[in-house]
């Protein structure tokens, strides 16, 4: 799917179309990440970058990308403690 967005001159020539088109892509995959419409990896691939890249913008944004309740992480690691021992 193909996208067209006006964008002023000014900007286009301070920044360069391509840089444009890879912040574009890459925030909006943050966003919809941050609001829990996609997965990290589908955003990854949405912002053409690699995972571990992407889950560094995470980081870098203040997106969580683990949202778990104090009581599913409880549970979780009363598990991993049972499995252990």
């Amino acid at each position: 799917m193909k996208v067209t967005l006006d964008i002023p001159d000014s900007y286009a020539l301070y920044f360069g179309l391509s840089s444009i088109e890879r912040q574009l892509k890459l925030f909006t995959a943050l966003m919809l990440v941050k609001q829990g419409k996609i997965s990290v990896s589908k955003a990854a691939e949405l912002a053409e970058i690699t995972i571990y890249d992407f889950l560094k913008q995470c980081k870098e944004n203040d997106i969580p990308v683990v949202d778990y309740s104090k009581e599913e992480l409880k549970e979780e690691f009363e598990n991993i403690k049972r499995e252990l021992l």
